[in-house]
């Protein structure tokens, strides 16, 4: 059964989630809250305008005797609204509204003034007088209403999801029990599930899938630490790997360096060696493979590639040897690069290879002050017995003169990215190539250690062959 359906399984036992459980509870509790307060909010809004109805004819009947008694009239221009009423006996008249100040006996008075006009028009019939100011019982009372409802559907939807929590933290703590129980050592302890609902449920059985897979786990924790024993074991082949002291011709400088990645690596290698003539061979290569196959078909490539160079054979004839043995010795689908640069040093001229290897030799031409990239065609070694190999093979030749350089360096280089999403990309090789013409390799370490900010994902090599001023 797949991981999957398994979680589907869980999932059906489990039943309605919780999340649907407290919606529906606090929906259908809202709801019939809400039904039973919006009808004693109606009548209770009922009431309130009854009274105040019959407040306000009371107060408008007052006001009018008062003011009619204190002969009051209203000055002509006062601004009125006019509006025609729809309602009751007096259906169609015309009634004119507004707040302005009044004469009476007493003098100018402020007050709401009521004018019926007469259906032609013309004249009024009668002016009716209220108080001016609003009468703010009304508005507190309907606010007493509303507020008392709110506060009721709060008080209830707390009960109601104290009532909930309290349902959902019990098996809750049960399982935390369960769990405390198996973390100190008690792996064949059941964890509870049947008071579980919704998600708490799919949780407690999927933690007691989780005790039964305890077992298996720790079986696989020890592979593990076997594979990091053997990682150790990888990265310290590779260390112990390392480039031949080779004393360069005069006025030539040679240097190389590896920044190892964490972990097995990718397997790239750099070498340095010189035949019997004393012609100095720099060598960057990677492998396809990583862990032990990576690190195997490092050494191997390696030493088919130092035994040749060694022996004098040219870098295009030591890459056709090496392929070659490759072919011959490893499974389809693993295969090296390697970029292979040989220095004669009586005439400063460099034979320049490349075996598939996908990161260019950049060369520094110190007359004309610039950077120029070569590389030269070729297929990676092991890919084929020798006839496509060869013919895709080839030699690019070169004149060292004083003050040049030539950097080579690993595919890898090209896609770093520091943590900040940076990639190091072919302008940021360029800059470490400068560098490393410049002040040596070292200095161009610091720098790529600096824009990294941490131990790089690849393996990376570098070499570097210098045509000093001072020869």
């Amino acid at each position: 059964m797949s991981r999957r359906d398994t979680t589907e399984e869980l999932r059906q036992q489990a039943g309605m989630g919780l999340a649907a459980r407290i919606t529906l509870g606090l929906g259908l509790t809202s709801l019939v809250f809400a039904v039973v307060a919006g009808f004693a909010l109606l009548q209770g809004a009922d009431k309130v305008t009854e009274v105040a109805v019959e407040r306000g004819r009371r107060e408008l009947a007052g006001a009018s005797a008062v003011l009619h008694q204190a002969e009051a009239e209203v000055k002509p221009g006062t601004p009125l609204e006019r509006r025609r009423l729809d309602w009751g006996p007096a259906s169609g008249l015309d009634v004119q509204s507004g707040v302005a100040e009044v004469d009476t006996l007493d003098g100018p008075r402020k007050a709401r003034i009521y004018r019926v006009l007469k259906p032609s028009g013309e004249g009024k019939i009668e002016d009716f007088f209220a108080s001016a100011e609003e009468d703010p019982r009304v508005g507190q009372q309907l606010f007493f209403l509303v507020a008392l409802a709110t506060g009721g559907l709060v008080l209830v939807v707390v009960i109601v999801g104290a009532v909930i929590a309290r349902k959902v933290t019990e098996p809750v703590k049960a399982i935390i029990e369960d769990v405390m129980a198996v973390s100190r050592g008690r792996a064949d302890h059941a964890i509870r599930t049947r008071s579980a609902v919704g998600e708490v449920a799919h949780l407690a059985r999927a933690v007691d899938r989780m005790v039964r897979d305890l077992v298996e786990k720790q079986k696989t924790r020890e592979v593990l630490q076997k594979r990091q024993r053997e990682t150790e074991v990888l990265r310290e082949l590779r260390r112990n790997l390392r480039p031949m002291r080779v004393e360069p011709p005069t006025g030539f400088e040679i240097q190389t360096t590896v920044l190892e990645a964490e972990g097995a690596g990718t397997g790239d290698f750099v070498d340095s060696l010189s035949d019997g003539e004393g012609r100095p061979t720099l060598v960057v290569g990677a492998t396809a493979a990583r862990g032990m196959a990576g690190a195997l078909l490092m050494a191997m490539t390696r030493a088919y590639l130092r035994s040749a160079a060694m022996a004098g054979d040219s870098p295009a004839l030591a890459c056709d040897i090496t392929n070659s043995s490759l072919n011959r010795d490893l499974a389809r689908g693993l295969f090296a690069s390697a970029m292979v640069a040989r220095l004669e040093p009586s005439g400063a001229q460099v034979e320049l290879v490349s075996a598939g290897h996908k990161a260019p030799a950049v060369r520094w031409d110190a007359e004309d002050g610039q950077f120029r990239k070569l590389q030269p065609n070729g297929i990676a070694l092991g890919f084929d017995s020798g006839p496509v190999f060869r013919k895709s093979l080839e030699a690019v030749h070169l004149e060292l003169k004083l003050g040049d350089a030539l950097f080579l360096f690993s595919p890898g280089c090209f896609e770093l990215e520091n943590a900040k999403g940076q990639q190091l990309g072919e302008k940021g090789v360029y800059s470490l190539a400068k560098i490393a013409v410049e002040h040596g390799l070292e200095a161009m370490e610091k720098k790529l250690k600096a824009f990294l900010g941490s131990v790089p994902k690849v393996d990376l090599a570098f070499a570097l062959l210098r045509h000093n001023q001072a020869s």
